[in-house]
């Protein structure tokens, strides 16, 4: 399936369930709601998009406390899940999701942590869900990919039987 196929697909099932939907957007730019306002329908899903490039935002605006940020460094899981959480208390949305990341060399890449490193955490429902993936490619293909697992992983998350 390309990927306007897949954008379509995912904001059709957004519409159908009625989900709305905030995301924090670190390495990715924005990226993430952009590929969306190309589909029919993203205003009723997409209620914004904090773009959190900078650590400043993400202390300043989402509330991610500096001592977080210094021990796991801002392209962790921790500092994503903080995001998260930061995100709820500022956007009202049904399901709130965070992206951080290396797309390219010169950030806190290690052995553990390799370039193309993508942490994504969603809250929906009372639920929080963090996942790392590893993706290879340009700096623009890993933002791409990391933003189309985005959406995959939120149609999982909204299709599974309430816990």
């Amino acid at each position: 399936m390309n990927r306007n196929s897949r954008i379509n697909r995912f904001i059709k099932k957004m519409l159908e369930r009625g989900i709305t939907i905030a995301m924090a957007e670190s390495m990715t730019c924005g990226l993430a709601a952009h590929l969306l306002s190309t589909c029919k329908g993203t205003s009723e899903v997409l209620r914004g998009s904090v773009v959190c490039y900078h650590e400043s935002v993400k202390k300043d605006l989402l509330g991610v406390k500096a001592g977080t940020i210094k021990k796991y460094s801002a392209e962790s899981g921790q500092v994503t899940e903080a995001l998260a959480r930061g995100l709820k208390k500022t956007i009202n949305a049904d399901l709130h999701a965070a992206i951080t990341g290396l797309a390219s060399a010169g950030g806190s890449e290690g052995p553990g942590k390799p370039v193309g490193s993508v942490f994504f955490c969603l809250i929906w429902r009372g639920r929080t869900v963090s996942v790392k993936k590893v993706f290879r490619g340009t700096p623009l293909e890993i933002r791409e990919k990391a933003c189309l697992h985005l959406y995959d992983l939120i149609l999982d998350l909204v299709s599974r039987p309430p816990h």
